[in-house]
């Protein structure tokens, strides 16, 4: 192989490598910029729910002694709501010991089908709590128009960050970047 060659696969590999790191860059700084603008909604709306598996009422209150939590919009029904279920579970858990709770709330849904869906993951995390909007006014009430879509609250209700569309809440940088975010860390 002659030297012009090696030159050649090595620029091509460096290239290669500076495309993806200024890629992945690029996708973290998108993913925690807050907009200039305020967000349209500011706060947590007053809301009754409940809990799917427990049956009990989740209120706004609910999450009073959370350092932070998640109100994560989904359905069985939705492709990329399944597809990164798996690793938003994963991401919560690693939440657990940080007093984060998420709220997965399931809308426009049927029981046998959450249940069925639910069952492959065996048992969540403690800090999930799971429940059920059969008629999706809970969307209407913040603002969604399509899920998967996931808002971010502090302990003062008031909304730190809403993502939109499925995340890769499986990268490595996600989670402490999300933590940097709730506790300023």
């Amino acid at each position: 192989m002659s030297l012009s060659s090696k030159v050649l696969i090595i620029s091509l590999v460096l290239g290669a490598t500076l495309a993806y790191s200024l890629f992945e860059k690029k996708q973290f700084t998108e993913m925690m910029n807050v907009a200039e603008d305020a967000p349209v909604l500011k706060v947590l709306p007053d809301f009754k729910l409940t809990n799917f598996y427990t049956k009990e009422e989740i209120t706004k209150e609910s999450f009073g002694s959370s350092s932070a939590f998640f109100v994560h919009f989904w359905g069985t029904w939705c492709a990329p709501c399944e597809a990164e279920f798996p690793e938003f579970l994963k991401f919560a858990k690693k939440f657990e010991n940080d007093n984060v709770l998420f709220l997965l709330l399931s809308v426009n849904d049927e029981d046998a089908k959450m249940k069925k869906f639910l069952k492959r993951f065996g048992e969540l995390p403690k800090n999930v709590i799971v429940s059920h909007d059969k008629s999706g006014e809970s969307m209407n009430l913040f603002g969604t128009v399509k899920v998967p879509e996931t808002y971010l609250f502090d302990k003062n209700f008031k909304n730190l960050k809403k993502f939109i569309g499925p995340q890769s809440w499986g990268l490595e940088s996600f989670a402490p970047r999300v933590k940097r975010l709730i506790f300023g860390q």
